[in-house]
């Protein structure tokens, strides 16, 4: 009886959660069902719903979202390569590691004997992939509060007192599609994603004029009549003084077979994968600032995608009509973080000196 005891308290302990996990359920937000009334064009299976079925979006959504890759396996296996199995045999002591073997997968961790060594530990106890989607789910989770917090409050126009921080059920309402609470909500926790990886390097910065820039360049690929993925070749294109994009495909050493046809075809709307994105940007001298505006079109495409399919409307709306409604609520969102903001910087400031 006594080591009954014992041993159903063992259990019990080893299912009590660390301080690290109750942080990490703390710091992420889960999605809500959400519901699609037509099929995704892009992205048809990122959310791995099936339309008129509300449902939560699959576990391996935000790998697709986040890194282009359909799942965190894919993710891995991309960073490792070739050496991909090799890192398999490594962490699992399969067979014995070569030096040179080992050097391989040390410089696709970036040099980091650390990093290489927590891969591999967390391969062989199996619990690689759920890890790395609980720490996404975490970042992306954080993230999110920060944004919508920094974005709420209240502010008056000291005119005719109208409010001038959007609120989200009155904005969506005034817009050409329909969507449900929790679809306009999905909307925008994609397009906070957008912003706060656009606006964290420049966080400590007061200058709301640089922000309102990068803000506005990231709007700015889903102006006029072009596609977001054309407007985005075109960025490319400038860079390399390439007169169309049969030149830019040429600068851009790119291969395999018709290069300036696939690039026609991205423009046009079909898929702009990770891997074209590195591709076209590769002999840049300074190819990141590009390839991470490639991966903010892939998202505002995928916030498109997603608005079309979510519409209660009885016809789709053309890919434009939405993309335009993604680039005002966007420039939207940003204006209400700089307000929220400037409002709680006023906030705090009152109540030092009403201390004080």
């Amino acid at each position: 009886m006594k080591q009954s005891k014992l041993r159903d308290r063992g259990n019990v302990e080893m299912h009590t959660p660390t301080a690290g996990q109750i942080l990490q359920s703390g710091l992420s937000q889960p999605f809500e069902p959400l519901t699609l009334r037509r099929p995704m064009r892009l992205f048809p299976t990122s959310l791995g719903l099936e339309p008129l079925k509300a449902g939560l979006p699959s576990d391996d959504f935000l790998a697709n979202f986040l890194t282009g890759r359909r799942t965190y396996l894919a993710y891995i296996r991309n960073g490792f390569g070739r050496d991909f199995k090799n890192f398999q045999n490594y962490a699992l002591q399969r067979v014995e590691t070569t030096p040179a073997v080992r050097q391989r997968l040390l410089n696709a961790v970036g040099g980091s004997e650390e990093v290489l060594a927590l891969l591999a530990s967390r391969m062989k106890e199996g619990v690689l992939i759920a890890e790395l989607a609980q720490y996404t789910r975490v970042a992306e989770g954080a993230l999110f509060q920060v944004m919508r917090t920094l974005s709420s409050g209240s502010l008056k126009c000291v005119h005719c007192q109208a409010e001038l921080i959007s609120k989200p059920a009155l904005w969506w309402s005034e817009q050409v599609c329909e969507l449900g609470e929790a679809e306009y909500r999905f909307v925008d926790r994609i397009l906070y994603s957008v912003l706060a990886t656009t606006l964290l390097p420049l966080v400590f910065s007061s200058d709301w004029e640089q922000k309102q820039h990068a803000a506005a360049r990231i709007a700015n690929l889903c102006s006029g009549d072009a596609h977001v993925f054309r407007n985005w070749l075109d960025l490319v294109r400038h860079r390399y003084r390439a007169k169309d994009l049969a030149s830019l495909a040429t600068r851009a050493g790119m291969f395999g077979p018709s290069p300036d046809s696939h690039l026609q075809r991205c423009a046009r709307g079909e898929m702009l994968t990770v891997d074209t994105i590195n591709e076209v940007t590769t002999r840049l001298n300074d190819p990141k600032p590009l390839r991470n505006l490639g991966l903010h079109a892939r998202a505002l495409a995928f916030a498109i995608d997603f608005l079309i399919a979510s519409d209660r409307g009885f016809s789709p709306l053309e890919w434009l009509v939405a993309q335009a409604v993604i680039k005002d609520r966007l420039m939207q969102l940003f204006q209400d973080l700089k307000l929220g903001t400037t409002t709680g910087a006023r906030r705090l400031t009152t109540s030092v000196e009403t201390l004080a």
